[in-house]
């Protein structure tokens, strides 16, 4: 007896294509979920910190960054679930085949939902009705299931890319540790940042003091940590594209030949974060154009990225190293100037009414995460017409799965 699903005729959407159409639901998926993974661990990170501190600014970003969590966590699986029922439909032989491969992770993986969701439900609805080091144990144990999640699925994503390893296996590919080291920064870095932007709206449109010199601590805490999130990023990528050279020639020729201006256009945007977070820097002491200090670091900084935006056409192969120098040399300037403003606590709130700052912050905010979803869109883009890269092509990934008798009989 045939299954009904199997006689419907695999649709096509005319225009914008199934790629797009999955690709959609899945970049509106991982926005939600990269933010949420963000936001627990910022939310655990304060808690902590309040604990050992009693900072009473602490304890409310720890709470208000869990409640974010707790209202996205069911739209981004939602997101999902549309996602997957996407590839079911338009791309049933490549889905098949990868969940025949990794059934015992894809398991686990959904399977620590059952545990997650309650544990959330209890850790949102304690904060303060708990004793806080056991409140913050149990925060410490959301978060870890949350991020076992990401470790088990960056090894479908790893096997994506260099299809040697399977199953728990995966891990062993050599992209795996440093794609999954990059999502965790990442995830942490924008959220961060976004929520830097959003502090700065907030306090700009209140009235009140007390909530002003709340909503200006938040903001200088989260610049800080998503500039240190965003410094770390370009070293773990570069050891990332190093093992690409390594271990899959032709994925690293489609991603800096085939695709090599839409890395130009990355690093731009990894550029106005960067020159960006330097302006925001001088600006909290009241004005970026009274510091030298912050209008040398930020001209040094774009001067560095300018070096590594350059296109081929400037860059020759005997002087490609000058790109790496001019990012670099952003690089530590910035973290310099970061280091030398580093104290997030003093409270200036006159400076949050500052346009600079205001304007600084958010827009990092929103390039950085246009950032983060731009990258993963390129290196899904540079296994060109494949699905599985050299194994198995987008072609023959769209249609029906049919089961191998020896695995369902």
């Amino acid at each position: 007896m045939s299954l009904l699903a199997l006689q419907v005729t695999i649709p096509t959407f005319p225009g914008i294509g199934d790629n797009w159409l999955v690709g959609a639901l899945f970049l509106t998926h991982i926005t939600i979920a990269e933010f949420s993974v963000g936001a627990i661990w910022l939310a655990v990170a304060m808690e902590g910190y309040a604990l050992r501190s009693g900072s009473a600014f602490a304890r409310r970003y720890a709470r208000a960054a869990a409640n974010a969590y707790y209202l996205v966590f069911s739209l981004g699986a939602t997101f999902g679930i549309f996602a997957i029922t996407g590839l079911v439909g338009l791309f049933g032989k490549g889905l098949g085949d990868l969940v025949n491969v990794f059934l015992p992770v894809a398991g686990l993986a959904f399977g620590l939902f059952i545990v997650l969701a309650p544990q959330l439900v209890w850790y949102r609805n304690t904060f303060g009705r708990m004793r806080p080091r056991a409140h913050f144990l149990l925060g410490c144990s959301v978060a870890a299931w949350q991020t076992l999640f990401v470790v088990l699925i960056v090894g479908l994503d790893s096997y994506l890319i260099t299809p040697k390893n399977a199953s728990f296996a995966a891990v062993l590919n050599p992209t795996y540790l440093p794609l999954l080291v990059h999502r965790l920064i990442g995830n942490v870095g924008w959220t961060a940042l976004l929520l830097g932007g959003l502090a700065t709206l907030l306090a700009h449109r209140s009235g009140d003091a007390e909530e002003h010199r709340f909503q200006f601590w938040a903001a200088r805490v989260n610049l800080r940590i998503g500039l240190v999130a965003t410094l770390l990023m370009p070293i773990d990528g570069f050891f990332f594209v190093l093992v690409l050279h390594n271990v899959t020639i032709g994925y690293f020729d489609n991603l800096v030949g085939t695709y090599g201006s839409w890395m130009i256009a990355q690093e731009a945007l990894v550029a106005a974060i960067l020159v960006g977070g330097n302006v925001a820097l001088g600006a909290e002491g009241g004005g970026w154009r009274g510091s030298r200090l912050a209008q040398g670091a930020t001209l040094l900084t774009a001067a560095g990225m300018v070096l590594a935006c350059l296109p081929a056409s400037v860059i020759t192969p005997n002087i490609l190293a000058l790109r790496y120098v001019g990012l670099l040399l952003a690089v530590v300037v910035t973290a310099a100037h970061l280091a030398l403003r580093w104290n997030p606590g003093g409270l200036i709130t006159q400076a949050v009414r500052g346009v600079t700052l205001r304007r600084s912050l958010v827009l990092i905010g929103v390039v950085s995460m246009a950032t983060a979803l731009y990258m993963g869109f390129i290196k899904e883009q540079a296994r060109g017409s494949y699905a599985v890269y050299g194994v198995l092509t987008q072609a023959s990934a769209h249609g029906r799965f049919l089961p191998p008798p020896s695995n369902y009989p």
